[in-house]
C-alpha cells in the first residue's frame, strides 16, 4: 500500500492499495458517485468525476447511514470524526400522532442530507479526486475496450469502465437497459423543509415541546401519513409523507405552500398545525415521491458502463436505507474491480449486478411494507409490544458487511456467470425465497388493505 496526503481535519494520510492501473469515469456527484470515487481510489484505480451541476449546493434534509458501510468508511481517516461533529441527532424516537412517545427507534449515523454530501465532497477534494462541474452527460456508448461518455457540449470522454451515479434520470438508460422506462407514482408525496429553529422556538407551544430537546429526532406515525423532525441549534427539519393528491410535483426546486399540509396533520397534536404555521411561506417543497419497477439489469451489454444508486434503483424515504444502499453499491463496485483488476473488469461489473440486485430489490420492499406500518398502526398492538413497531431498517441490512461480501462471493459468482454454476445469495433476509415483483402489485395490496406477508426472517 502507498500513502498519500490528506488534510481532512488534519486527518493521517487514507493508505491506497497498489494501483490498479483501471480508469474510471463517474458520472454524477452525489451521495453514489462521491462514495464510490473515495472508495475506488483507496483501492487504486484511477477514478475521476463528472457533474452536470454548477457546484455542489445541495439540498438539505434527514437521512440515515447504516451500520453496513461504516465498515468501509472507517477506513477512510477522519471521515466518521467529521460526521459525528456534525449537531445532529443521534438517535430517534418513534411517536403517536397525539404526540405520545412510544420508545426509541434505534442509534445511527442521522445527519443532514447537506451537511453528509459536503463532508463527501470536501474529502473527494482534499484526497485528490478531480471533481469537473458544468459537465453534462447526454449519451453513453461503449467499444470493447472502454466506456464513452458523451457531454452536452459534444466533447466524448472515455474510460476502462463508465459509472453512471447520474439519478433517476440517468441517460444510461438507452444503453444498459434499451430504453428509458418511465418511473412510477407511489401513490404518495412528500412535504419537506428546513429552517432556522428559531423562527420555531419563538412560538411558545413548540418552544415548551422542544426547547429543552435539542438535538433531538423523531418519528410520528399518524393515519394515513406521517412525519420526520430533526432539529439542531441551527434547523429545524420535517418531512411529512401524505397521500398524493395530484398537486405535488416532480421538481425538487418548485417551492408549495406550507398550509398545504395542515390538512394532513388534522386530528394530530395541536401543535403541529404550528410547526407548519412558522414555516416560512413557500419554503416547503411538496415532491412527488415516485418509483420504478425493480430491473434486474444495471450493467451495459459489453459491461463497460454500470448503474449505482438511483441511477438503478430509487426507494421510498421510509426505507431509512436508499443512502445506505446507494454507498453499499459503491463499497461493493470498488472491492469487486479491485479483485478483478483492469482485465476483468468487465466480470466484475456484472458479478456486481448479481450481488446487488436481490439485496437492493428486498430493501426496497421493505421500503413499502413500513409505509403501510407507519399509516396503519394498530394501536391496541403497539401498547403491547411497542418493539412491533419501532422498527424501522432490519437486522439482515445492518449486519452486512458489503466489502467483505464482495471478495467472499467473488470467485464462486464468477464461476457462475461464466460457466453457469449454482450461485447463491447470502445478504437478503434469511429463509427469504426472492420472488420479483412490482410497483402496482404493492400498491393493489395497500388499496385492499392487505398486509405484504413473505418468507424468511425478515426482523
Amino acid at each position: 500500500m502507498t500513502s498519500l496526503p490528506n488534510r481532512f481535519n488534519g486527518a493521517e494520510p487514507i493508505k491506497r492499495e497498489a494501483l490498479s492501473g483501471l480508469s474510471v469515469l463517474v458520472v454524477g456527484g452525489g451521495i453514489a458517485g462521491l462514495g464510490f470515487a473515495i472508495e475506488a481510489y483507496r483501492k487504486g484505480h484511477d477514478v475521476r468525476i463528472i457533474d452536470r451541476r454548477p457546484d455542489f449546493d445541495d439540498y438539505g434534509d434527514i437521512i440515515g447511514i447504516g451500520d453496513s458501510v461504516v465498515h468501509s468508511m472507517e477506513k477512510w481517516p477522519g471521515f466518521l470524526e467529521a460526521c459525528r461533529q456534525t449537531p445532529f441527532p443521534r438517535s430517534y424516537d418513534g411517536y403517536k400522532f397525539d404526540g405520545t412517545r412510544i420508545g426509541k427507534l434505534g442509534e445511527g449515523l442521522g445527519m443532514s442530507r447537506s451537511e453528509f454530501h459536503g463532508l463527501l465532497h470536501r474529502y473527494a477534494q482534499n484526497i485528490g479526486i478531480p471533481i469537473r462541474h458544468s459537465a453534462k452527460a447526454v449519451d453513453y456508448t461503449e467499444t470493447d475496450d472502454g466506456a464513452v461518455v458523451e457531454l452536452e457540449s459534444g466533447e466524448r470522454l472515455t474510460a476502462d469502465i463508465a459509472v453512471a451515479a447520474d439519478g433517476i434520470g440517468s441517460r444510461s438508460w438507452r444503453l444498459v437497459a434499451g430504453t428509458n422506462e418511465q418511473p412510477i407514482s407511489s401513490g404518495f408525496a412528500l412535504f419537506r423543509t428546513t429552517f432556522p429553529v428559531e423562527l420555531a422556538l419563538g412560538n411558545p407551544a413548540l418552544n415548551e415541546v422542544f426547547a429543552n430537546a435539542i438535538p433531538d429526532g423523531r418519528l410520528y406515525y399518524g393515519p394515513g401519513s406521517h412525519m420526520v423532525l430533526g432539529i439542531t441549534d441551527k434547523d429545524f427539519i420535517w418531512m411529512l409523507t401524505h397521500k398524493d393528491d395530484g398537486t405535488a410535483e416532480e421538481d425538487w426546486a418548485k417551492p408549495a405552500d406550507p398550509k398545504a399540509a395542515l390538512p394532513y396533520v388534522e386530528g394530530w397534536a395541536p401543535w403541529f398545525k404550528d410547526i407548519i404555521n412558522v414555516t416560512p411561506k413557500d419554503g416547503v417543497v411538496d415532491f412527488k415521491l415516485m418509483w420504478r419497477n425493480p430491473r434486474e439489469k444495471w450493467v451495459s451489454p459489453r459491461a463497460r458502463v454500470v448503474q449505482i444508486g438511483d441511477s438503478a434503483h430509487t426507494f421510498l424515504p421510509t426505507s431509512a436505507s436508499g443512502a445506505t444502499m446507494a454507498l453499499e453499491d459503491a463499497i461493493s463496485l470498488a472491492a469487486l474491480l479491485h479483485r478483478s483488476g483492469k482485465r476483468d473488469a468487465p466480470l466484475a461489473l456484472r458479478i456486481q449486478n448479481k450481488l446487488r440486485f436481490e439485496r437492493v430489490t428486498c430493501a426496497q420492499k421493505m421500503g413499502f411494507k413500513n409505509r403501510e406500518n407507519f399509516h396503519n398502526t394498530d394501536w391496541d398492538a403497539a401498547a403491547k409490544n411497542p418493539a412491533a413497531i419501532l422498527k424501522q431498517v432490519d437486522k439482515w441490512v445492518s449486519r452486512h458487511n458489503p466489502e467483505q461480501y464482495a471478495y467472499d462471493s467473488y470467485d464462486e459468482c464468477a464461476s457462475h456467470i461464466l460457466k453457469g454454476t449454482p450461485f447463491q445469495n447470502t445478504n437478503s433476509p434469511p429463509g427469504h425465497t426472492f420472488k420479483p415483483w412490482t410497483v402496482a402489485e404493492l400498491l393493489a395490496y395497500a388499496d385492499r388493505g392487505e398486509r405484504i406477508v413473505d418468507d424468511g426472517d425478515w426482523s
